[in-house]
């Protein structure tokens, strides 16, 4: 039995539909920040991995190119709402549950605004606070109240303002020198099978993500993107440059992929 950990997220159901009817894998599903652990722990052979992770991880890992959660433009489900103009935001309060998004936040502000502020977990303290990044369903679901957090920022669309490349925020990752047989060939055949079936998706899952049918299909098929490619990857790549020259990460390692390529 191939144990495979994901998000419960409804953007990653594109990557995943169909594989509770696949005897042999069992999927395991977790909150981004935990995956890793999931991962390094051998508690699953292949996880769907916050792209910073790669760089942070205890052991060596590889990406397995089949299938990715990314945004060429507006991700829609990663904000940053704020009480002040961005341009003098001190203090964020971060939603932990994605390292990559509080390490994309960090960059965004240094380069759009030219700002360092302090990064806040969420519940550290009961103060409002002043700015508050949040990631996934709760965007939509537990949106701040925009009479008081009056600016907001989709880190999506900034990263392609600063870069011009579509960005990554988790991909399939796997210890180095698995052997994940013919799972890699699988995924990406459910992805690509699934891409013909994003509003059938919608529909069955928008409500208990909490998320109208109609907007939950727009964000399907316009905000994200589930491809691993060369432009992806190479948005990866500038993703962790920019990580390493800000400290965000200590060290630097090179891409490696499923398969033997890097």
């Amino acid at each position: 039995m191939t144990k495979l950990a994901t998000v419960s997220y409804l953007n990653a159901r594109p990557l995943i539909e169909g594989l509770e009817r696949e005897t042999d894998i069992e999927v395991i599903r977790r909150v981004p920040s935990r995956l890793l652990e999931t991962l390094e722990t051998g508690r699953a052979s292949i996880a769907l991995c916050p792209v910073i992770d790669f760089q942070r991880s205890e052991i060596p890992l590889e990406i397995v190119p089949a299938g990715a959660i990314g945004c060429d433009g507006p991700a829609l489900t990663v904000k940053l709402f704020s009480t002040r103009p961005m341009s003098e935001v001190d203090v964020i309060t971060v939603d932990g549950e994605s390292h990559t998004s509080v390490a994309l936040v960090g960059i965004v502000m240094r380069e759009l605004y030219g700002r360092n502020p302090i990064l806040r977990p969420l519940g550290e303290t009961d103060d409002a606070p002043q700015a508050l990044l949040l990631i996934g369903d709760k965007v939509i679901t537990a949106t701040p109240n925009r009479m008081i957090y009056s600016h907001e920022l989709d880190l999506g669309a900034a990263w392609k303002e600063i870069s011009g490349k579509p960005f990554v925020f988790a991909a399939w990752m796997t210890k180095a020198d698995t052997d994940l047989g013919d799972l890699p060939r699988r995924l990406d055949h459910i992805r690509t099978a699934n891409h013909e079936r994003l509003a059938e998706i919608a529909a069955r899952h928008a409500a208990a993500n909490g998320w109208s049918e109609n907007l939950a299909l727009e964000y399907l098929s316009g905000n994200l993107r589930y491809e691993l490619g060369a432009p992806e990857l190479t948005g990866i790549e500038d993703f962790w440059a920019r990580c390493h020259e800000y400290g965000i990460i200590d060290e630097l390692r090179p891409m490696r992929l499923y398969g033997g390529e890097s």
